[in-house]
């Protein structure tokens, strides 16, 4: 195998296995048990968590989609006659929308509403919340809850067709 494409490959899969990892762990995992313990507990570690985590999630996505594209340049060709033209290029297809959407809305759509919620929980840091503070950060919270799940099925998604691409 062509060194070029050796290193690209082992990219592609090893920062997008980390990715998507990294995304589920948190998604499925490690915030609804922050969550069950309660504001005391979730926010100093989700505050914490969220310096490190965003910008190597980031560096990891642009690093799995930049080596997947240039894949694809070197294996088919900088033209888009492969999409439709087999089995393989209909599951790379789906995984390209798939991974175009979850871009935008994991680093476009979830990060305004994470920094209205951190706003607005700031306003209560030393007291506790007003019943309308309080319902905000709830609705805020049950909205970027459902978006990053929605958002991590879908980067499984993903996987799965790209994963399947060269045996359909």
């Amino acid at each position: 195998m062509d060194p070029q494409l050796l290193l690209l490959r082992s990219l592609h899969i090893v920062f997008g296995a980390f990715w998507v990892g990294t995304d589920a762990f948190l998604v499925f995992l490690l915030l609804p048990r922050l969550r069950s313990l309660g504001r005391d507990i979730e926010q100093p570690v989700m505050t914490s968590l969220m310096r490190v985590v965003p910008p190597v999630l980031m560096a990891s996505s642009l690093i799995t989609v930049a080596s997947g594209t240039w894949l694809i340049g070197l294996m088919r060709g900088w033209n888009l006659n492969w999409i439709w033209a087999n089995g393989w290029g209909g599951a790379t297809a789906v995984g390209i929308v798939g991974t175009v959407i979850a871009l935008i809305v994991g680093f476009g759509v979830i990060p305004p509403l994470t920094m209205r919620m951190d706003k607005l929980a700031r306003g209560f840091d030393r007291r506790s919340p007003t019943r309308a503070e309080d319902s905000a950060l709830q609705s805020l919270t049950a909205r970027i809850t459902s978006l990053a799940r929605a958002n991590s099925a879908l980067l499984i998604i993903v996987v799965v067709s790209m994963a399947v691409a060269r045996f359909v």
